[in-house]
C-alpha cells in the first residue's frame, strides 16, 4: 500500500471487516493498537501517532474510539490540551 492510499481501501481489511460484520475502520484500528502492543509489550498509543498510522482524520478516528471505548474494548486517556492516548483493553485474538 502506497502513502497516498488510504488504509482503509485495503482489499484485505475490507474482506476481514466484512467478514466480521464491522466497518472497516473499527478492524482498522483494533489492528493497529493490537500491533503497536505486541511491539512495545503493552502501554498506550498517542492519538496523533494512532491518526497517523491508520490514515483517519482526527475527528473520524475520535468517533469510531468513542464507540470502542463504550464497547469496552479500548481505554482512551484526554488531556485538558486535546492530546490524548489510547490503549487495548481487550486481549489479542
Amino acid at each position: 500500500m502506497d502513502s497516498e492510499t488510504p488504509a482503509t481501501e485495503d482489499a484485505g481489511l475490507q474482506a476481514r471487516a466484512q467478514q466480521m460484520g464491522v466497518p472497516p475502520e473499527v478492524l482498522l484500528i483494533v489492528e493497529t493498537l493490537q500491533l503497536d502492543a505486541e511491539e512495545k509489550a503493552g502501554g498506550a498509543l498517542s492519538l496523533a501517532r494512532l491518526s497517523k498510522r491508520t490514515q483517519l482524520r482526527m475527528s473520524t478516528l475520535r468517533r469510531f474510539l468513542s464507540a470502542l471505548e463504550e464497547a469496552g474494548v479500548v481505554g482512551v486517556e484526554m488531556n485538558e490540551d486535546g492530546t490524548g492516548s489510547v490503549s487495548l483493553l481487550v486481549p489479542p485474538q
